[in-house]
């Protein structure tokens, strides 16, 4: 069991898990982006693959999956990242929750203290 934590090192780690909270919000904002690039990327090439494509419709539907396979997924994994960048987010999220509850219970401790001192 680990020792409990003075109001420094609260702080301390509070302030870390803002600069990791910021961290994540920013490359969750790259990775969006990216995935939607590349969502609409593996779409129309699907769209144009389809069209060029001869036979009935679902000859011409696993045709056109069959060549953009590769780019769809691609866009699945860059989709992967983002739904992994949002669980980390929350994650953090509720850690800076927890930090905010340990430093809300040291300094009412820290209060009830300071009333028996002037008893």
């Amino acid at each position: 069991m680990t020792a409990p934590m003075n109001a420094a090192e609260i702080t301390r780690t509070l302030g870390q898990l803002s600069l990791d909270l910021w961290k994540c919000v920013e490359e969750l904002e790259v990775a969006d982006l990216d995935a939607t690039e590349k969502k609409h990327a593996a779409d129309l090439a699907y769209s144009k693959a389809f069209l060029s494509a001869d036979g009935p419709i679902e000859v011409r539907k696993h045709t056109a999956l069959g060549e953009t396979e590769e780019l769809r997924f691609v866009a699945d994994v860059a989709d992967a990242l983002v739904r992994n960048l949002v669980r980390r987010m929350k994650g953090l999220e509720r850690r800076v929750e927890v930090g905010r509850s340990t430093s809300s219970w040291h300094k009412a401790e820290l209060s009830l203290i300071g009333q028996g001192a002037e008893s």
